[in-house]
């Protein structure tokens, strides 16, 4: 099987993170250098069981509640709607300041999206003689995951992804 000789692409500076609901809508800024985000699924999609006399069974879960995981660097103005955020929900304590996530992979196929989430809580703060990171925790009620590459299709892969039921748009096509 040949390899394909396409060249793809991924740029973090393509990265977008919107959170909003009918108050305000806002564009995380001040990524932390090296890796800054991170995406979990609390609760895997399947399991396997195995019992006692090696039969087998799949256990099944609808739950995508997960956790996102976002670094931001200490001098990042996001940190202070983050924390206004946090403390808003903490005063109301309802459904007031519950946003939506948006994360979107702008030069890629990736996007993330979750009609509900807020900030469990303020991250731990480290200071130094240099910049440190904040890593703010996300709950997301439900996420939708539409993990994708960055770059054209090679034939085989789009014949295998259309046999399977996904769509392609044109500007992924070979």
């Amino acid at each position: 099987m040949a390899t394909s000789q396409t060249l793809k692409s991924y740029s973090p500076e393509d990265m977008t993170i919107i959170l909003s609901n009918s108050q305000f809508s806002h564009v995380i800024t001040g990524y932390a250098d090296g890796s800054f985000l991170t995406i979990t699924r609390e609760t895997p999609a399947s399991t396997l069981y195995v019992g006692a006399d090696l039969s087998n069974a799949r256990v099944v879960r609808a739950n995508k509640a997960s956790t996102i995981t976002l670094s931001l660097h200490q001098a990042s103005d996001s940190t202070d709607v983050l924390s206004q955020l946090l403390a808003n929900d903490e005063e109301t304590r309802d459904e007031t300041w519950l946003f939506s996530v948006t994360i979107k992979d702008n030069i890629g196929r990736s996007v993330y999206y979750s009609p509900q989430a807020f900030i469990g809580n303020h991250p731990d703060a480290m200071y130094s003689t240099g910049i440190e990171n904040r890593d703010w925790v996300i709950q997301c009620v439900s996420l939708s995951n539409l993990q994708g590459g960055n770059g054209k299709f090679d034939p085989d892969t789009l014949s295998t992804l259309e046999a399977i039921g996904g769509t392609v748009a044109d500007k992924w096509r070979p």
